[in-house]
This record gives C-alpha cells, structure tokens and sequence, in this order.
C-alpha cells in the first residue's frame, strides 16, 4: 500500500499511441490509470472503458465549465486544471503526472519499491528526462540524450546551440523531469514537472536521474510524423524555445515549408555517429536494449485492441 501509485494524464494522441502509453504503465506496476480525454469521442475510450485499472474521462465541455476553464482555452492551462482535479480525488498513496510520449523507467527496480523507500519527510520524487534521438543507422538499442551543462550543449551542437537554448540543457523538451506526488498535501496545484502550494512554498523533492539509473523517457521527436502533427500545438503552447519556435515560423512561411521542416526536424532531432561520440564525451547519452511497445502487444495485440 506505501508504495501504490495512480498514474494521469491528458491524452490527445492515436489510439495506438493511448494504447502504448496505458500498457506501459500497467506493466510498470501503476495500481490505477485516470485517462482524461481532451477529444470526448475519443474511440481509446470504448477500448479501455471496462478495464478495472483504468478510469476513463472525456472532456466534454461540461467538464471544463466545472473546472472554470473554456474547452478552447489555452491548453497548458486547461491540463494543469484537469490534472489539479485529478490529482485532488487520487486515494492512492502517490499520484504520478505524465504525457503520453513519457515513459517513466528505472533500471532494476519498479516504481512502487521507489516510492515505498521514501521517508516520510518526501512528499516528491522527480526523474529526470532522457530524451529520445534517432541514429541515422537504425540499431537495436533506442538512444537517448540526457541533460548537460551550457558548454557541453554547444560542443555537441556547434552552431545549432542557440536552438535547444540556455535553461533546456541541451534538450528540445524538458530537462526538469516528472514528479510522483504524496497525495494529501492539501489544495495544491498540478503544474507541468511539479506541484505548487497556494503560497508558493515548494515540495520537498527528492531528485532521480541518471547517477541513480532512473529516466523519464521523452519520445518527443522519435516520428517525423507525430512530430509534424503536433508542430503548430507546441510552437502555440510555448513549447519549444524562442529562436527554434522563429525557425519554426520561418520554414512554415517559406516556398517549400515540408523540406524546410524535415531539414530542421534532422537538426533537432537526428543523430549521425559523430554526434552520438560527442553525446558520450560530455557524458550525456544513454543507450537502452528496451522496447517500448511490447506491453501494448502483450496486453492488446493490434491496434484496435
């Protein structure tokens, strides 16, 4: 019981992607999912419904005027409000705050025994991000960059730096990680890696990252596809940085805006053998002989479950 946690998320995603996501978190020991839906007929719904670990809500436009938010509102908020909501009604003992391109893994130990070891004065634990990165071969190890000091940054990205910017440390994404939360803090406020008290006070945090051999895996980038997609949402939502956001506009607004995208999508996002030395001299890559998807294929087989 000290150790069971419930896992959340707002999901917008295929239902292979939902499907990838629930399985992974099943497997990893979650006692209970809560889905909410920013699509209310989303059809991950109908598949996952009925499973006895999972809650499902859609977020009808009912669901929002009761959390005080517009449906068209801007998103980071209105997922901060659902995830507070969901967080506040969690009975388990810890409440675990992901995105679906997040996969949550330590090497050696599961979830559960991590936040069972915690003393009573952590009332977080927050893993760091690794942040997935395509090789130009493919290999039969995913590939990871981990955050890094400014200079480290630029010694593996030369002139592409400025891009990943000051405070991501050498990620596109977050460096700050996720955090499973002690549930019972009183009316606290999910944010983004953390919760806040009303007063600004902060948790008392416990950090894990690569020294303790565990990561938040962030699949941002890993499909050009998925990547196109939710391009313009991220670019809105303040997702990347100042000059790659620019760069962004640039290529959109250009007379071949697909092959200037796929070119700064490689930039971002690839990594030839040259970069992945560098990545290994400034001890920030990670390679793991793991695969993502074989809870879903073990738990629902095809895509349509």
């Amino acid at each position: 019981m000290q150790g069971e946690w419930r896992a959340a998320a707002i999901l917008r995603e295929s239902l292979d992607d939902t499907l990838r996501f629930v399985a992974w978190y099943l497997d990893q020991g979650a006692h209970s999912l809560l889905l909410l839906f920013d699509n209310p007929q989303d059809p991950a719904i109908g598949v996952l419904g009925d499973h006895p670990r999972i809650e499902c809500v859609p977020c009808t436009p009912e669901f929002w005027e009761m959390l005080g938010r517009a449906p068209d509102s801007n998103f980071p908020k209105r997922q901060n409000a659902a995830l507070t909501w969901a967080y506040l009604r969690t009975e388990e003992p810890w409440f675990l705050n992901v995105d679906a391109d997040e996969f949550l893994y330590l090497e050696g130990r599961s979830i559960a025994t991590l936040l069972a070891a915690q003393s009573a004065g952590i009332e977080a634990v927050r893993v760091e991000t690794a942040e997935v990165v395509r090789p130009d071969v493919p290999r039969d190890r995913l590939l990871f960059r981990l955050p890094m000091p400014r200079e480290a940054a630029r010694h593996v990205y030369g002139d592409n730096a400025a891009l990943f910017g000051p405070r991501r440390l050498g990620l596109i994404g977050h460096p700050q990680g996720k955090s499973a939360t002690r549930t019972g803090l009183g009316e606290v406020r999910v944010r983004q890696h953390w919760v806040a008290r009303p007063d600004g006070a902060p948790v008392t945090e416990r950090v894990v990252g690569a020294a303790q051999r565990g990561f938040l895996l962030h699949m941002i980038g890993y499909d050009f596809d998925a990547w196109r997609r939710k391009l313009e949402w991220r670019s809105d939502s303040r997702g990347f940085t100042t000059p790659l956001t620019r760069r962004i506009e640039t290529a959109i607004a250009s007379d071949a805006p697909e092959a200037r995208l796929r070119v700064l999508y490689d930039a971002m996002h690839k990594a030839d053998d040259a970069m992945l030395a560098r990545l290994d001299e400034v001890g920030a890559r990670l390679d793991l002989a793991l695969d993502l998807d074989a809870p879903r294929r073990a738990a629902f087989g095809g895509t349509e479950g």
